[in-house]
């Protein structure tokens, strides 16, 4: 019993130390562990999910169940997910066992970014199991940390745009880099003129390139608005520093999709304080009017857009930007692959082999698509959004299934927080930056296309956890704390 008591402790701090590690992606990792190799959180969630797994296998043996909540629902959303993939590649298994592009075949792709998703999973798993009721110190605490470390070195690569860069800095990214810098392209022997010369201003602190800043960035920014709710004094002032920080580092970075998450916050927590979620649990009549109103304005605009998709092409086609063109041809062929395999999609991972057969003819007008998919060691063709992605992966069942599963997540976090107020309490703090990431989840999958974000996954388990805690209190089985610890700290009523 004391060992596995030690282990605990331990897993609690291996994954808090992984937390702080997330925006350092670009590490000279192992290639044996495909994308996740230069991930350097990882390697630590990877510890801390074994050291779990043991543990687990040992409560098992001596007959005792895991009682902490929110595993069944992550349970049964991962049964989901990889149901789905399955009856995907059993549906095209004849197409993807013939499938080879770059020297790589269709099943082993399948095979891992299946792991990928898997990892997700278990990441999920693991949160849920950690951060309940330790929200501040396994979770918002460590998030800050990270920030404050991206702001620290985002000041030095300022600097250094600036034409004052410190040695410190020079050593310090070739370190953090060393995964992504490389002078000379290894498919085709040129030099990397983008990275010599410096063509690209926006900044990427730790993080691989700025989206990959952003994309942090925006998914973190919630839980550092919601530290200055928990904790008091100087602690509390360090903490809106720290905001005012991150949201200008943010800003000024120039990465287009900090700037989509961070207004997507701002509009979430306005939306959610005011009108849908409100600390004293006394929701408006008007919220579902204006929520159906909402909605149909987010319709509009998908539809204007796609009115108007012939005409966003051309610009792309005349433009100046290759990085826009390259985006747009890649999804232009993820809508084709779509359009032939609409239901259950080509599989997963599968998006780069059939990439050249359903490539229009201005996508080769882009010197990033035609080396992509002509050099071997190119970076692997990508749809550039998830959407994109699952729409020809997996199909309509995949797409809808997974904006299917932020959507449930938001309604039930929302109304368990509902379900906590009517106990005679506000609403929790915690509720709201769990919903705010639900819906940059949401949002980043029209710029990103990956499932290795580990804050993804993070989300599922904090708000599965969180559902099913206040479950547990709304059918007798707790009863809520007088202390006034995290996940019982709330915002002020928005009404008098």
């Amino acid at each position: 019993m004391t060992d596995m008591v030690m282990r605990v402790k331990l897993i609690d701090s291996i994954f808090a130390l992984a937390v702080i590690a997330i925006p350092f992606d670009a590490i000279a990792g192992l290639k044996s562990f495909g994308e996740l190799g230069n991930e350097s959180s990882f390697y630590l969630f990877a510890l801390a999910m074994g050291l779990y797994g043991i543990n687990a296998a040992g409560a098992s043996v001596a007959g005792e169940l895991d009682e902490r909540p929110g595993g069944t629902l992550v349970w049964r959303t991962g049964a989901a997910i990889v149901i789905v993939i399955a009856i995907s590649a059993l549906w095209n298994a004849a197409e993807i066992s013939a499938a080879t592009f770059h020297g790589r075949d269709g099943l082993a792709k399948l095979v891992t970014s299946a792991t990928v998703v898997i990892y997700g999973l278990a990441l999920a798993l693991l949160t849920r199991a950690v951060v309940l009721g330790r929200w501040y110190a396994y979770l918002i605490l460590p998030i800050c940390v990270s920030a404050a470390l991206c702001v620290g070195f985002g000041m030095l690569e300022a600097l250094d745009r600036a034409g004052m860069s410190l040695p410190l800095y020079q050593t310090v990214n070739s370190l953090l880099h060393a995964g992504s810098d490389h002078t000379v392209q290894s498919w085709d022997g040129t030099l990397n003129l983008r990275l010599i010369e410096g063509w690209d201003k926006r900044l990427r602190t730790v993080s691989f390139e700025p989206p990959s800043f952003g994309n942090f960035a925006g998914l973190a920014w919630p839980w550092l608005f919601a530290a200055i709710f928990i904790t008091r004094g100087i602690r509390k002032a360090l903490h809106i520093f720290l905001l005012l920080a991150f949201t200008a580092l943010i800003v000024g970075s120039q990465a287009r999709t900090g700037w989509l998450l961070l207004a997507t916050n701002v509009a979430a927590f306005g939306l959610l304080k005011f009108l849908f979620l409100p600390p004293d649990g006394r929701v408006s009549k008007s919220a579902t009017s204006i929520g159906a109103l909402l909605l149909f304005a987010v319709v509009a605009v998908i539809i204007f857009y796609a009115a108007s998709f012939d005409e966003v092409i051309r610009e792309a086609v005349v433009g100046t930007s290759v990085s826009d063109l390259s985006r747009l041809a890649y999804q232009v062929t993820s809508i084709r692959m779509f359009s032939e395999y609409p239901i259950l999609g080509v599989g997963l991972g599968q998006f780069a082999f059939k990439a050249m057969s359903y490539m229009p003819d201005w996508g080769f007008l882009s010197s990033e698509v035609k080396a992509s998919l002509r050099f071997n060691d190119a970076p692997w063709p990508n749809t550039y959004s998830l959407y994109a992605r699952l729409a020809a992966e997996l199909g309509l069942i995949g797409l809808f299934g997974w904006i299917s599963i932020w959507i449930a997540l938001i309604v039930s976090v929302r109304a368990a927080g509902l379900i906590y107020a009517n106990l005679g309490r506000n609403v929790p703090v915690v509720a709201y930056p769990i919903i705010m990431n639900c819906a940059d989840v949401i949002v980043t999958g029209l710029t990103t296309d990956t499932f290795r974000t580990p804050m993804i996954w993070i989300t599922l388990g904090a708000g599965a956890a969180f559902s099913a805690r206040v479950g547990q209190l709304a059918g007798g089985a707790l009863r809520p704390s007088t202390r006034p610890i995290p996940s019982q700290t709330y915002l002020t009523s928005s009404r008098s």
